[in-house]
């Protein structure tokens, strides 16, 4: 991929991420718990996804786009350890709220504390975007 394709692309999954941080502050108003914490999940996602991008990451996954996260991004420290934690954490919640029958219960303060997250995560992402040259 060319590197304005590889921006324009960028550009897309950071719009996808700003839109998924909307939706899920807007589900958290309307106290829709699940709902917030799977779109600030993906919020994560698709800011991980853009910034492995730029180094020519790519993977088909979750499983896989959080390992490259930790492989090319955090062990090499390009980006502090704690937004692993973030990372896992988020993607945790979301599938055990979306996928099992009886999870942990999940309340405004936590669904509240994974979107605060997620608002740092796309923050920290966005600066090492823009301190690499991706975006301006």
């Amino acid at each position: 991929m060319d590197i304005d394709a590889k921006r324009t692309t960028i550009r897309v999954r950071l719009e996808k991420a700003h839109d998924d941080l909307a939706a899920a502050r807007a589900l958290l108003q309307t106290a829709h718990w699940r709902a917030t914490v799977n779109r600030a999940y993906y919020t994560i996602f698709h800011v991980t996804s853009a910034a492995l991008l730029w180094l020519d990451v790519s993977r088909s996954r979750h499983s896989g786009i959080q390992s490259a996260f930790g492989e090319f991004l955090v062990k090499p420290g390009l980006i502090e350890r704690e937004y692993a934690d973030i990372y896992a954490d988020a993607r945790e919640w979301r599938e055990e709220q979306d996928y099992r029958d009886i999870a942990r219960p999940l309340d405004e303060a936590t669904a509240t504390q994974i979107v605060k997250d997620a608002e740092r995560f796309v923050a920290r992402i966005e600066r090492y975007l823009r301190e690499t040259g991706a975006i301006d």
